[in-house]
């Protein structure tokens, strides 16, 4: 007998101890009985309907494509909130530095079709489901325990190096990139700023470099942030950049593990499996 959609929702969140489903994540057509399924970072129409051709019980997406957990994404915004006073940004300088991005996520929740992939899975009655902010939690854990690894006078070269250690990175495509910084700085306080909806962009950054973090992770960034803070902070503080789909592949690893365990069978396409034997 496989699992439900229901019962794999909530695995994704006892992996990280949560007891609420996150709003960026949702099932847009309820399966029971799961026994396969084609698991990726982006599974849209086509791929719901390469899955229907192909006889899968699920498809198990990483980013949301609609409904809720697109219109209701703005609600795990309040993450990027919480990582910056975690890190002694006052809460109203966080929340300011916050409000671009939330400002623009819920301008472009407004104006996506959101209904076109679910009804896709819909009329092919594909159960079809995606899970987003809890493996993105879990590859921040892993990230954090490598920076856990350093002391403050250690150079931020090396923590790179040490990232590059973990499966996903080591075999990815895209390297880790500095992309503020210098490799012989000091590392200083680090912030992993993942798992928090999206990337933090400009704003953000600055909110944890004006107050005393000295090391950001983003799991990418824009090229006109990267200018914007080159031009404000020099080579003085740092911004380490490790790739969407490595990072993102950290956790969803783990989940695909641990579903294979309770005997669904995954097929990884879109980015998952990389860095998987």
């Amino acid at each position: 007998m496989g699992l439900s959609t229901a019962e794999i929702m909530d695995l994704s969140c006892e992996l990280v101890g949560w007891d609420e489903v996150p709003g960026d994540s949702t099932t847009y057509v309820e399966g029971d009985d799961v026994e396969s399924a084609l698991v990726g970072i982006d599974l849209e129409s086509p791929e719901i309907q390469l899955a229907d051709r192909e006889g899968y019980d699920l498809v198990l997406a990483h980013h949301p494509t609609g409904d809720e957990a697109r219109l209701e994404f703005t609600d795990v915004l309040e993450k990027q909130v919480e990582f910056m006073t975690n890190h002694g940004v006052p809460e109203e300088v966080a929340r300011d530095a916050a409000s671009g991005i939330v400002d623009r996520m819920d301008h472009g929740a407004h104006s996506m079709n959101y209904r076109h992939d679910p009804s896709v899975a819909e009329l092919l009655d594909q159960p079809y489901m995606n899970i987003h902010l809890a493996p993105d939690e879990i590859g921040r854990r892993k990230m954090v325990e490598v920076a856990d690894e350093f002391a403050a006078d250690d150079e931020v070269g090396d923590f790179v190096d040490a990232l590059g250690d973990l499966p996903e990175f080591d075999d990815a495509m895209t390297d880790i990139q500095l992309r503020v910084g210098d490799e012989a700085n000091e590392l200083g306080e680090v912030a992993v700023h993942h798992a928090a909806g999206t990337n933090g962009g400009e704003d953000i950054a600055r909110a944890y470099f004006d107050h005393g973090v000295d090391t950001v992770l983003y799991i990418h960034v824009g090229a006109g942030d990267t200018e914007a803070l080159t031009e404000a902070y020099g080579d003085e503080k740092n911004l380490v950049v490790t790739g969407h789909i490595a990072s993102d592949a950290i956790g969803l690893n783990v989940l695909i593990d641990e579903l294979e365990a309770r005997g669904v069978d995954c097929t990884a396409i879109s980015g998952c499996g990389i860095g998987r034997e």
